[in-house]
């Protein structure tokens, strides 16, 4: 675990004795919601310094940690680990107040709570956080120098246009077949990428992960590594189009060898 998270955790379970012993051990459930709420809401570059330590967490999905709104429906990659983050952390804290004996534990060994407090736990919403803004990407971009999405996009498109007179696909299906192989998906790929721009973490999946096998619940990651995806595609095509290798329509748009309602999906 990120030493930053642990550190974190350390000091809500703190607060959360302390509060507890100050109460007389009053409302513990509701307690817990609320610190997890305040003391864990994280932001984009937090976020990141913890991701890079720990990349595991870009295995995280939204499952059903997240229930108001559209962010229930389409969850930026961030709010999908900070709800994982503050689950974990509450479940923490309840072992903690029923090892101090503020909650106790029926005979099918769940925690006993009384109905009023569920009510007003239902009433802790999720936290709300700008992960569009970032420090960290600023001080990155003043800084100068080849980002690590940079070369990822440079390396491509060499890799492209070393191919594109001499194979028999077409410059789309070409673009598609190279940024599969620069594709970055799993956890330890994508966790430099986001350490370096943590406005990453401000992706959600929209249309770009169908997939069955993530049941409409695809991870962190996977969101994250099916944008960088599009991204290398949406940059060969272009050097397609620099190239004459792809034509435009009369409206600017590319035209693509595909059927029209049919566009391709980046898994």
């Amino acid at each position: 675990m990120s030493q930053i998270l642990t550190d974190l955790l350390d000091k809500v379970r703190i607060e959360y004795i302390e509060k507890l012993e100050s109460n007389n051990g009053e409302l513990p459930f509701t307690v817990a919601k609320q610190l997890c709420s305040m003391r864990l809401n994280l932001n984009a570059d937090l976020l990141a310094k913890i991701i890079h330590q720990d990349p595991t967490l870009l295995a995280a999905r939204a499952g059903s940690l997240i229930k108001q709104g559209d962010e229930a429906i389409n969850p930026c990659a961030a709010l999908v680990i900070v709800m994982n983050i503050h689950s974990a952390a509450f479940e923490v804290l309840l072992d903690t107040a029923v090892h101090y004996g503020w909650l106790t534990l029926n005979s099918a060994g769940e925690v006993s709570l009384e109905s009023d407090e569920m009510i007003t736990v239902d009433e802790i919403g999720i936290p709300e956080m700008d992960y569009s803004r970032s420090q960290q990407a600023l001080d990155n971009i003043a800084k100068g120098g080849i980002s690590e999405l940079s070369r990822l996009l440079a390396n491509a498109e060499a890799e492209y246009l070393s191919m594109l007179d001499s194979q028999v696909l077409d410059a789309y299906s070409l673009a598609i077949q190279v940024a599969g192989s620069h594709s970055v998906f799993t956890p330890q790929e994508i966790a430099p990428l986001v350490h370096e721009n943590p406005l990453l973490l401000a992706l959600r999946a929209d249309d770009l992960v169908v997939d069955e096998v993530f049941e409409n619940d695809p991870p962190a990651g996977i969101i994250i590594g099916s944008h960088i995806t599009q991204m290398v595609i949406d940059h060969l095509l272009e050097q397609a189009t620099e190239k004459g290798a792809l034509a435009l329509d009369s409206q600017g748009q590319l035209i693509l060898p595909y059927n029209e309602g049919e566009a391709p999906v980046v898994h």
